[in-house]
């Protein structure tokens, strides 16, 4: 059977023994320039011949032949979907990787356009108190911008000022991209809830300050936490605002000296006279607090307590758990009855704990199915709390049944990306992951 033309005649690139069995080509050692210059117009016919038949008209040859301008651009695409065609899966992978990467880098660039990169990347919202404490900063220190406000506040109070803050000073413009759960992770401390977002770290310790969201959807009453992660997983409401947990900052964790008492006073006094030209409505503490505690169902290991909806005709929304919190902390005591090298009696302890955990997990989710969620928010907070790792499923199965149940998927996003990679170090910043 005679052999058909390559439709790209001499301007075929294809060496691979099957196409060139299949179709003819010219022979490179005789051709003159004048028959390759007539190839591309027996080309032209034969695709106008082609498109006749399988169209079904009559139309003249003349009719059907493409323009120079539509014959280079049908060429092109026919090159390209041959190319795209013979390339391999390896190649065509790395291709396809190559361009996702572009369209996230597109879509990273115009987030950092507005707010809406807090709300994307950290799952929550800032309240008007976090942008006009930034004015405050911005005017505190007018000859410095962007990160060179958050390095003053550095080295003048060993302050960090983080998370949303480090967005608004420009910090994450040139950054690399990062997965989804690292920005959840930044600056997430061990026995961080879902509810707490730090905004403030006194450098080189485990002390920080942070907003507390009992729902990811709130921005008006959230008041303002502190903990040490080295001391332990409990968290002190120290203020209704951010404005008032700087002062609180000022007065309790930084540790000054007689050389810095002039900036602190100086700083203070700059603070009160912007707070009062300030268009933000500030809460007092005790006001939020009131309002808050009115809401709490159970106070939890952590102390801040959770807050979820709660009937209290019916008492639908929240249980207590079948054990105490005396009781559950015994338990969960055990695993420190096992050494860090004993392997076996590590999983002998662990068996032991889970039976004595299984009943209140089956009492927990018992209450869920009869719409007293709150049972297993508490439960799984708690587990959260007690820092054992061997709990971390156990945990993470009763958190996210419990936030989705609530309608607050956020909170489901960060405690997974939290217990996936927890760590008890100090320096949790994202930036860190690119050196």
């Amino acid at each position: 059977m005679p052999k058909e033309d390559c439709k790209y005649w001499d301007k075929c690139y294809q060496k691979n023994e099957a196409h060139l069995q299949k179709y003819n080509h010219p022979d490179k050692n005789t051709d003159t320039p004048k028959e390759a210059e007539k190839s591309p117009k027996k080309i032209t016919k034969r695709r106008s011949s082609e498109m006749e038949s399988t169209s079904g008209t009559t139309t003249s040859t003349k009719d059907n032949s493409d323009t120079p301008k539509e014959k280079d651009k049908y060429e092109t695409e026919e090159l390209r979907k041959e190319a795209l065609a013979n390339i391999s899966g390896k190649d065509y992978m790395a291709l396809l990787q190559k361009r996702i990467k572009l369209s996230e880098q597109q879509e990273y660039d115009n987030l950092l356009k507005s707010h809406e990169f807090i709300r994307h990347k950290f799952l929550v919202e800032m309240p008007p108190d976090f942008y006009a404490f930034w004015k405050f900063l911005e005017q505190l220190k007018p000859n410095l911008q962007g990160e060179e406000i958050l390095k003053y506040l550095e080295s003048q109070f060993q302050l960090l000022a983080v998370g949303p803050f480090e967005f608004l000073a420009g910090k994450f413009n040139q950054a690399k991209l990062h997965e989804p759960g690292d920005y959840l992770r930044h600056w997430r401390f061990y026995y961080d809830p879902p509810e707490f977002q730090t905004v403030f770290v006194r450098k080189g310790t485990g002390i920080h300050y942070g907003y507390w969201r009992d729902d990811p959807h709130d921005k008006e009453s959230l008041l303002m936490a502190r903990n040490d992660s080295t001391k332990n997983c409990e968290f002190d409401f120290i203020a209704a605002n951010v404005f008032d947990a700087f002062l609180y900052f000022l007065d309790k964790d930084f540790q000054g000296t007689p050389f810095t008492a002039g900036t602190v006073a100086n700083t203070k006094k700059s603070l009160q006279k912007f707070i009062g030209s300030c268009e933000v409505q500030l809460d007092a503490l005790d006001k939020i607090r009131r309002a808050r505690s009115s809401k709490v169902v159970c106070k939890t290991f952590h102390r801040a307590g959770i807050v979820v909806p709660y009937e209290s005709k019916t008492q639908l929304g929240y249980r207590p758990l079948i054990e105490s919190d005396a009781e559950l902390k015994r338990i969960l005591k055990l695993f420190d009855s096992a050494g860090s090298n004993a392997n076996d009696k590590n999983d002998e302890v662990k068996t032991a704990v889970m039976e004595k955990l299984q009943p209140i997990a089956t009492a927990a989710s018992i209450a869920v199915d009869e719409c007293d969620f709150g049972t297993a928010l508490e439960l799984g907070i708690d587990l959260f709390c007690s820092g054992y790792t061997q709990l971390h499923m156990l945990a993470s199965s009763l958190l996210v049944q419990a936030y989705s149940l609530l309608q607050r998927p956020q909170f489901i996003a960060i405690s997974k990306a939290h217990l996936e990679q927890r760590s008890k170090g100090l320096n949790l910043s994202i930036f860190d992951l690119e050196k």
